[in-house]
């Protein structure tokens, strides 16, 4: 396909491109200038109690900035020893791409706070430390600011596992707050500490404020806040939660012949099917059983077995109706951390949960095991499909984390699997030849003008020569981006 960009519009982006480095290499020098005023002791000489407060005089500057300019300069410019000697910058490799244009000032902020916090670490071995600052300087050459932000998040978990502990009365401090308006309007605000029931919550929402079609122009906030309102006309319904809980009440007060049970909902969310979805859930989990009983490593894991509703009566009754159902909330969790109770589990959003939470859980969901590889996850169907088994689905939202492009953000949900070699032309349906995209990059993709590859199973983007005139390709996808 033509790349569809003229000479013109190549000269524009190419300015546009040397002004951003440009501007980037002059912040660096202008760390070099404070470094060397501080080494000069210049604010001695003009009265000032220190360089801080020289820059806030003579540039114009807020004391937090002059601050930050003045620790950054400490940290990027070369420094001299007592003997006068010269001495490389503390963070060299950031310097380095700094002082190239690089990175930006948003990129060196990133580090320098993620470096504080590797300090703290006393279990981190001194070796450690310059290869994490050389690791973030050469993911910040990659990734814009807000992508820097989680990798660095992902290498603070890498380091220290554990975490901080989790705070048992947590739920304590949940919080809602309904404000009613004369005219009947309502008003929530809403504060919830545990991970994990956060994620339900934003899951859920999300899934019921999907838009309808094509159509459907309703602002996100809209959706979210009727989504919201379909939540408590289930629950409300004949057969809700609320609805539910009331007969419950009445029925104790009236004796144990007036008891009924109820049933719990599992999760429909995932595809267009909910039948076949269940079908699919429920086969998937007992061959995965099968294959967790032949393995004495997962064997002791700590999961309990899930809580599933009990098996219907031979003569059952009417099938009642069923409300949306629970949100699927992932959690991702190395069994050996669940074995020794240690570690972390890993939401979606990329939030940590305690091992003790995780358990709680996985004892009151229906757990889907996905062990990739196994007897159970059939991961390439080669050409018998163009659509996406639930297996191989399930592989890519963990493998990739949501879109896969350099920097984007999108959760999974919001994501299509893209073939990389078109199902038309002969590609198969494997996840070496899939990886997710959020509707716009998918676009960008099929312009033709992004190419994607996949090095040792994970995808990497190739810009067009107008981006990067060297087109080095870029890691895409989760498991790329906390790869040292």
């Amino acid at each position: 396909m033509s790349e569809g960009v003229g000479v013109v519009e190549r000269e524009a982006l190419a300015a546009a491109r040397a002004e951003e480095i440009a501007g980037d290499q002059a912040y660096y020098r202008r760390l070099e200038r404070i470094a060397e005023m501080d080494r000069l002791g210049l604010a001695a000489v003009t009265g000032d109690r220190s360089t801080e407060r020289l820059l806030q005089e003579s540039w114009r500057l807020d004391p937090s900035k002059a601050g930050r300019l003045v620790a950054e300069a400490e940290d990027l410019a070369p420094r001299l020893s007592l003997h006068g000697q010269p001495l490389p910058p503390r963070s060299p490799c950031t310097a380095t791409v700094l002082a190239s244009g690089e990175i930006s000032p948003e990129h060196v902020a990133i580090i320098r706070r993620t470096m504080k916090k590797i300090d703290r670490m006393e279990h981190v071995e001194p070796a450690e430390v310059p290869a994490a600052e050389a690791y973030l300087a050469v993911k910040a050459t990659l990734f814009p600011p807000a992508t820097l932000r989680r990798i660095a998040e992902a290498l603070l978990r890498r380091l220290d596992p554990d975490g901080a502990a989790p705070d048992e009365d947590a739920d304590l401090f949940d919080d809602l707050k309904m404000t009613s308006g004369q005219d009947g309007a309502l008003e929530m605000r809403i504060r919830i500490h545990d991970a994990v029931d956060a994620e339900m919550i934003r899951e859920g929402i999300q899934v019921l404020a999907t838009p309808t079609g094509a159509d459907d122009h309703r602002p996100l906030g809209h959706r979210q806040a009727c989504a919201l309102k379909e939540v408590f006309a289930d629950a409300l319904g004949p057969n809700g939660l609320v609805t539910d809980t009331r007969q419950h009440e009445a029925d104790t007060e009236l004796g144990p012949d007036h008891e009924h049970d109820t049933e719990a909902s599992t999760d429909p969310d995932a595809h267009d099917s909910d039948a076949d979805e269940a079908d699919a859930a429920d086969e998937a989990d007992a061959t995965d059983e099968a294959d967790i009983a032949d393995d004495p490593l997962l064997v002791d894991a700590l999961i309990p077995a899930p809580r599933r509703p009990e098996p219907e009566p031979a003569a059952p009754a009417p099938e009642p109706i069923r409300g949306p159902g629970r949100a699927l909330v992932t959690i991702t969790m190395d069994h050996r951390w669940l074995q020794l109770a240690v570690g972390h589990g890993t939401l979606d959003s990329g939030a940590m949960s305690d091992p003790a939470t995780v358990r709680r859980w996985a004892c009151d969901a229906d757990i889907v095991p996905m062990v990739l590889g196994s007897r159970s996850e059939p991961l390439d169907i080669g050409r018998r499909s163009r659509l996406i088994p639930d297996a191989i689905r399930r592989a890519l939202n963990h493998r990739d984390g949501g879109c896969a492009f350099p920097g984007c953000t999108r959760r999974p949900r919001r994501c299509h699997a893209h073939h990389i070699e078109h199902w038309g032309d002969g590609g198969p349906t494997c996840l070496d030849n899939l990886t997710l995209l959020c509707r716009h990059h998918h676009q960008v993709i099929h312009h033709g003008h992004w190419r994607i590859d996949m090095i040792d199973g994970l995808p990497w983007f190739t810009p067009p020569s107008w981006i990067d005139p060297d087109r080095q390709p870029r890691p895409g996808g989760r498991s790329a981006m906390v790869t040292a």
